[in-house]
């Protein structure tokens, strides 16, 4: 039953891989107030990635605090409450303290975990379970396998394993939970009836009675105790739904609930995504249970979209100090005037966007990193642009996979945090030659997980009710034929670098294991 309150808002709650966001919405979408945390990720050993979750629930509590004690909200305002997720598979102990970092889905360590599966289990048998193919750092049950080789006193320590979002409906409320997207990246869960596969749990040997109760994303899990009130300034009582995982409340930000629907969801990974009401699957990509009963998302994902541009920011953005205190920008402001001083092409440098590895659709964990074709002449503009060209070359060669399951998008919208840059949605839509629509709320992530709150508790009956208003008085970018052409001769380069590159790749890993 959703409160008496003069304007009724939901909040969305974003776990993303380097910051959280939390915002608010009204029910025509529109942003009430916002703030996010960026935090590192630590990287224990070569390979190896986590983060501290409990980073994330200091981020959840300071950003909901500045934003109520700004005045920007009123808590009795707040009807609901939505979390969405990156990947990672955390085990709790009955009181929900976590007991080891997150392990997120830029890890490698699970390489002798994943080759169990395939020899022991079976990449067939998997595949026509959990309607994905196995791999490592992507999906839950390797890392589980790795625990129990490595780390059997956590297991016999966890109540439950839970992911972020999991992890943050169990701080603001107590209970444990999973939502049933997310559930099919683990590869413990039946695909089609969104419920654990007992023979997968028993075959493995995961313990099943470690595994959270499934909830449907607008499903309500538990109210604010009143131990997070204190925390974070919330109501006690507000309803918290189940949520989603990132992609699939990106779907539902960027308004794709309809059979056929594409969309890009472009921030530190990267996503070109498409809705279907058939569970018949793509091994190249991945694939979930969406938001919308009765349908499902394929996800084609780049590991290293905003995230390249963040590491070469880190490593090099120095360089650019002096102008960016000279021009009154930000650093990532004066990364776009860079980039829009090059030329389409980035004067013959590519970028394979390769720094942990990759996913869809090469799948290859051994692949890095690469800036091809620097010379003297190279300019500090070149190489960001380059990074840029090299994120949507990745998704223009998944979009190739998603297009001979799905017809040509009528309209292809991008949203996540790329989409506040004009120059990169540019270059999207040429490398694309599609018309981009840039959606007026970025953060599709957030706003997908409040739209769903607001289904949860009530405040619309129909996810079409605020969906509708995603799409509104967007600016629609439109393709520079002359740069496109210039793109589909270097996209048949960039495809052709990883081919030549891909032993090259093993024999350095090979290389760096001998000498540790």
């Amino acid at each position: 039953m959703v409160t008496q309150m003069n304007r009724p808002i939901v909040l969305g709650i974003d776990i993303g891989t380097t910051g959280t966001k939390c915002s608010f919405y009204d029910l025509e979408c529109n942003l009430v107030a916002s703030e996010y945390q960026e935090y590192p990720m630590i990287h224990p050993r070569e390979g190896w990635v986590e983060e501290d979750p409990n980073v994330w629930w200091a981020s959840v509590v300071r950003n909901v605090k500045l934003c109520i004690d700004r005045g920007d909200v009123d808590p009795i305002e707040v009807a609901g409450i939505g979390v969405s997720c990156t990947n990672s598979f955390i085990p709790l102990d009955r009181e929900g303290n976590n007991l080891y970092n997150a392990i997120l889905q830029l890890d490698q360590r699970s390489a002798s975990e994943v080759k169990w599966l395939e020899d022991t289990i079976g990449r067939d048998r998997i595949y026509e379970i959990t309607g994905n193919r196995i791999a490592r750092g992507t999906f839950a049950l390797p890392t589980l396998l790795w625990y129990l080789k490595n780390r059997p006193d956590i297991i016999e320590k966890t109540h439950k394993f839970v992911v972020p979002s999991g992890f943050i409906i169990n701080k603001l409320t107590g209970e444990f939970s999973i939502n049933t997207s997310r559930m099919g990246f683990t590869l413990l869960s039946n695909i089609r009836t969104g419920e654990w596969d007992e023979g997968l749990a028993r075959d493995t040997g995961v313990p099943i009675d470690k595994l959270p109760k499934p909830y449907n994303a607008s499903d309500i899990v538990g109210h604010v105790t009143s131990w997070a009130a204190a925390q974070c300034g919330l109501r006690e009582g507000t309803p918290v739904i189940a949520g989603s995982m990132d992609t699939v409340s990106a779907a539902i930000g960027a308004g794709a609930i309809l059979p056929g629907d594409t969309f890009l969801a472009i921030g530190t990974c990267g996503r070109a995504c498409f809705t279907s009401e058939t569970p018949l699957f793509d091994d190249r990509l991945m694939n979930c249970r969406h938001a919308v009963e009765g349908q499902w998302l394929s996800v084609e994902a780049t590991n290293a979209a905003g995230a390249s541009l963040r590491w070469f920011r880190d490593q090099f953005g120095e360089a650019l100090e002096k102008r960016c205190h000279e021009e009154g920008c930000s650093i990532y402001e004066m990364l776009d005037k860079v980039a829009e001083e090059a030329d389409a092409g980035s004067n013959g440098v590519i970028y394979l966007p390769y720094l942990s590895g990759e996913r869809c659709p090469i799948w290859d964990p051994n692949a890095r990193g690469v800036m091809f074709g620097l010379s003297f002449g190279t300019s500090y503009g070149d190489m960001v642009r380059a990074i840029m060209e090299g994120v949507a070359y990745s998704i223009r060669q998944g979009m190739k996979i998603v297009l001979k399951h799905n017809d040509k998008p009528k309209t292809l919208s991008l949203g996540g945090g790329i989409a506040n840059s004009r120059i990169w949605c540019q270059i999207f839509a040429d490398i694309l030659n599609e018309p981009i629509v840039r959606l007026r709320v970025s953060e599709t992530e957030t706003l997908g997980a409040a739209i769903l709150a607001a289904k949860g508790v009530g405040l619309i009956d129909t996810l079409d009710k605020m969906t509708g208003y995603t799409t509104q008085n967007c600016e629609v970018v439109q393709p520079n034929n002359e740069a496109s052409s210039i793109y589909d001769d270097y996209f048949v380069l960039y495809e052709k670098l990883y081919d030549d590159l891909k032993d090259n790749f093993v024999a350095a890993q090979t290389i760096k294991d001998q000498h540790g």
